[in-house]
C-alpha cells in the first residue's frame, strides 16, 4: 500500500485536476525530489482539447516514458522514437480514427521538471506551428528528467505514480485507454497468444509480429519445432540470443517484419521476445539488436527440409529482468574464423551442427572409403594425417576436409566420381578452405580414376594435383 501522504495525492489528482495544486512546476524553487513532488507535478499537466474533446497526450507521453525507465532508457533521439510515441499515444479509447502526431506533447511537457529535452536551441512553445520544424531540424533527446527518472526507476514508486496516470487519463477520457501502452506481463508469465494479440497489437500469425497500436513488436521462437522450418534460435556464448528472421523459402530479405527488428530502436519499439510451450506462449523478457553487430547471415535449409539458403540472424540482448530458459546454440558465431585439427578416424562423416544441441544430423560421406584407402597409403610412409575443422566468421556451420597431410603440407579434398561437375566442385572446395590456413598449402584432389585429359588441365591451370589409384599403386599429376 503506498504511504496515506501518497494517496491523498493520487485521490486529489483523480477527483479534482490541476486545480488542486498551486504551485507551478515550472517555477524555480519546484523540483521533483520524492514521489508527492512528481505528483504535484503531474497534476499541472495540460490537456490538448480538439472539439470539445479532451486528449491527455501529455499523460500518455509521460506513460510512454516510464515504461523505457522501467527498461532503463532516460532520454531517447527524435527521429528514432517518433512513431513508437505516435503508436503510444493512438491506443484505441483516446485518439479513435484521429491521426495523432508527437510533436506537440514532447515540446509541451518542456517545462515540467518530469521533462527533459536537449536540444541546441530552446524548444518552441507547444501550441504552435512550429513544434515540427524543430523537432525535425534539432533531432533532440527527450525523456524523463533526472530526478524523476532515478525516483521512477523503483518498482514502487512506479507503481504509484503510473497508477496517477492512469487516472488523470481516466478522468479525461472516461475510460482506460492506456491498458496496451505500458507493459504488464512480467517475464515467466504464460498466456494464449490470440490474448496478447489482442492487447497489444501485432499478427497473429508468423514469428514477428510489429504492432500498429502499441509501441511493441512482438517476437516468437521455438527452437524445437523452428528447426523443420530452417529456423536455429538459441543462445551463443556471446550472451546473445540468435534469432533467425522469417522466411521459410529462399533467401530471407531485409524486409517486413525482419526489417522492423532491425529499426525497432529508430522507431521507439521494445522487442518482446516469447518462446511456445505446452499451454501457450511464455513471455521471456524485453530485448534490443546488439548495436555492435545487429545481425549476419547463415545458411539453413528451407521449410521441411529442402535446399539451402541465406538466412538473417539477429543478435539479441536482453534489457532488462529476464526469463532463464535452456536453448544453447552448438556454435557462436564470431567475426572471425576459426580452425582446429580433429581426427581422421571421423573423415567419412560430415558433421551438420546447426540442427540442434541435443544431437547432430549426419551424412555419410561417399567417399569414406578412398579416403581410408589414401590414409592408410600416407601413414605407411610415416606422414602425419589428420583433418581440419573450419568455421568461416559469422557462419554457425563448419566445414570440414577430408584430409590434411601435416607433414607435406598438403590439402586433400576427395570425389567419388571423376566427372566435370564433381571435379569442378571438389577445386572449389579446395580453393575455399585454402583460404584459411596458414601457411598455405598444396591442394591435392583425390577421385577413384584418372580424370579426362580436359579436366586434369582444368586442375593444373589451377595448381591442383590430382591423385588416383591405378591398382595397388597412387598416381599422381
Amino acid at each position: 500500500m503506498p504511504p496515506a501522504t501518497s494517496r491523498a495525492v493520487i485521490l486529489q489528482i483523480r477527483r479534482r485536476g490541476p486545480s488542486a495544486f498551486k504551485t507551478p512546476p515550472q517555477s524555480p524553487y519546484f523540483c521533483v525530489v520524492d514521489l508527492d513532488d512528481a505528483l504535484r507535478a503531474l497534476a499541472t499537466l495540460q490537456r490538448t482539447s480538439s472539439r470539445d474533446t479532451q486528449w491527455p497526450y501529455q499523460p500518455l507521453t509521460l506513460l510512454w516514458a516510464v515504461e523505457r525507465a522501467a527498461e532503463g532508457v532516460r532520454l531517447s533521439r527524435w527521429s528514432r522514437a517518433r512513431a513508437g510515441l505516435a503508436a503510444a499515444l493512438a491506443t484505441d479509447g483516446t485518439a479513435g480514427h484521429r491521426r495523432v502526431t508527437p510533436e506537440y506533447p514532447v515540446v509541451a511537457l518542456r517545462d515540467s521538471p518530469l521533462w527533459e529535452i536537449r536540444a541546441s536551441s530552446p524548444a518552441p512553445p507547444g501550441h504552435s506551428p512550429q513544434p515540427r520544424r524543430w523537432l525535425d531540424r534539432e533531432d533532440p533527446e527527450f525523456g524523463l528528467s533526472v530526478p524523476a527518472f532515478d525516483l521512477l526507476r523503483d518498482d514502487r514508486h512506479r507503481e504509484q505514480f503510473v497508477t496517477a496516470l492512469r487516472g488523470l487519463i481516466e478522468q479525461t477520457t472516461g475510460a482506460d485507454g492506456t491498458a496496451g501502452i505500458f507493459w504488464e506481463i512480467q517475464p515467466g508469465v504464460v498466456a494464449v497468444r490470440r490474448d496478447i494479440h489482442a492487447r497489444y497489437g501485432g499478427r497473429r500469425q508468423g514469428g514477428i509480429g510489429p504492432s500498429r497500436s502499441t509501441p511493441n513488436i512482438l517476437i516468437f521462437t521455438d527452437p524445437v519445432r523452428g528447426r523443420t522450418h530452417g529456423y536455429f534460435d538459441g543462445w551463443g556464448d556471446d550472451g546473445c540470443f540468435h534469432y533467425t528472421g522469417e522466411g521459410q523459402v529462399g533467401d530471407q530479405q531485409m524486409l517486413q517484419g525482419n526489417l522492423a527488428i532491425l529499426r525497432h530502436q529508430e522507431d521507439g519499439r521494445a522487442l518482446r521476445l516469447f518462446r511456445a510451450v505446452r499451454d501457450g506462449v511464455q513471455y521471456l523478457g524485453v530485448f534490443a539488436i546488439d548495436p555492435d553487430r545487429p545481425w549476419y547471415t547463415s545458411e539453413a535449409p528451407e521449410t521441411g527440409g529442402g535446399p539451402l539458403r541465406t538466412v538473417i540472424i539477429f543478435r539479441l540482448r536482453p534489457q532488462g529482468p529476464m526469463q532463464s530458459f535452456e536453448a544453447p546454440l552448438p556454435s557462436t558465431p564470431t567475426t572471425t574464423s576459426r580452425i582446429i585439427s580433429v581426427p581422421v578416424e571421423a573423415s567419412n562423416i560430415e558433421q551438420y551442427s546447426l540442427t540442434s544441441s541435443r544431437e547432430l544430423t549426419t551424412a555419410v560421406r561417399r567417399e569414406a572409403a578412398l579416403v581410408r584407402s589414401y590414409t592408410e597409403h600416407l601413414r605407411s610412409l610415416g606422414h602425419e594425417i589428420c583433418r581440419k575443422q573450419i568455421v568461416p566468421p559469422n557462419e554457425l556451420r563448419p566445414l570440414f576436409t577430408d584430409l590434411y597431410d601435416v607433414t607435406a603440407s598438403e590439402l586433400i579434398e576427395a570425389k567419388g566420381t571423376v566427372t566435370r561437375e564433381t571435379i569442378r566442385m571438389g577445386i572449389g572446395q579446395l580453393l575455399d578452405y585454402r583460404r584459411f590456413i596458414d601457411p598455405s598449402p598444396r591442394l591435392v584432389l583425390l577421385v577413384p580414376s584418372r580424370p579426362r585429359p580436359d579436366l586434369l588441365h582444368l586442375c593444373a591451370t589451377v595448381g591442383v594435383t590430382a591423385v588416383w589409384k591405378a591398382g595397388d599403386d597412387w598416381r599422381r599429376t
